[in-house]
C-alpha cells in the first residue's frame, strides 16, 4: 500500500488532484495556489494581513448593503481558474465580483469566468504578489488588481490597460480608495491603517 505524499510546494498535479487536495492539521489553514500545473503553498498569514483583509470585506459589505439589488459580490479566498495553456488555480485575498458577471461554482468555490477586481495583501513573499499575480491576473484579462501593504500602510491601486496593468495611484493612510467600477464606494484607508482596534501583532 502506497503512502499518500503530504502536499509541498514544488508538486505537479492537475486541476482535479488539486480540488481535492486537503493539507492535515495544522497546515489546513493554509492557502494553495496551482501555478503551471505546479502547487504553492503560501506560508501562514500574519496578523496585519487578516486584519487589512476583514476590514476591507467589511467595507464592501456596507458599500453592498446600500442597495436594493446587491451591485456586488465579495468573496475571501475564492479560486480563480485562470486561462492558460498550463493550469492555474489562484486565490486572491478578496475577489470583487459585480452583478451580471462572473458566477460562482458553490460546490467546489470555483470562480466561473473572470472576477472584476482583485486584491492581496502583501504576504511573506511579496515578489509573488507583486511580480508573478500582477503578470498573472493582467493575463487573465482582470480589469484592477489592489495591492496592500500592511506594513507600509499603502494600497497600490492597478487598472488594466491594452493586456497590461498601470498604476492608477498609490494611496496611503490619509487617501480615500475609490474604483470607477463601483460608484459611490469610498473607503478611508484610515479607517484600516489607524484603525482605533489594531491587530496584536
Amino acid at each position: 500500500m502506497t503512502t499518500p505524499t503530504k502536499p509541498h510546494t514544488g508538486m505537479r498535479v492537475s486541476v482535479a488532484e488539486f480540488l481535492e487536495l486537503e493539507l492535515p492539521e495544522p497546515d489546513d489553514k493554509l492557502k494553495m495556489e496551482l501555478d503551471d500545473g505546479v502547487l504553492y503553498i503560501m506560508p501562514r498569514p500574519r496578523a496585519g494581513h487578516l486584519f487589512v483583509q476583514g476590514e476591507l470585506q467589511h467595507h464592501f459589505k456596507l458599500y453592498r448593503d446600500g442597495f436594493a439589488e446587491p451591485p456586488l459580490e465579495a468573496w475571501y479566498d475564492l479560486t480563480i481558474s485562470v486561462p492558460s495553456e498550463l493550469p492555474r488555480l489562484f486565490v486572491p485575498d478578496l475577489t470583487i465580483i459585480l452583478r451580471g458577471g462572473a458566477t460562482v461554482d458553490m460546490e467546489r468555490m470555483v470562480v466561473e469566468g473572470i472576477p472584476d477586481i482583485v486584491v492581496e495583501v502583501l504576504s511573506s513573499d511579496p515578489n509573488r504578489d507583486l511580480v508573478r499575480k500582477r503578470q498573472v491576473y493582467a493575463e487573465a484579462g482582470i480589469p484592477e488588481y489592489w495591492i496592500f501593504d500592511w506594513r507600509a500602510a499603502t494600497a497600490l491601486l492597478l487598472e488594466l490597460q491594452d493586456g497590461v496593468y498601470v498604476e492608477r495611484a498609490m494611496l496611503s493612510v490619509g487617501d480615500t480608495l475609490t474604483t470607477p467600477l463601483l460608484p459611490g464606494l469610498a473607503i478611508p484607508l484610515s479607517s484600516i491603517f489607524r484603525h482605533r482596534h489594531p491587530p496584536a501583532g
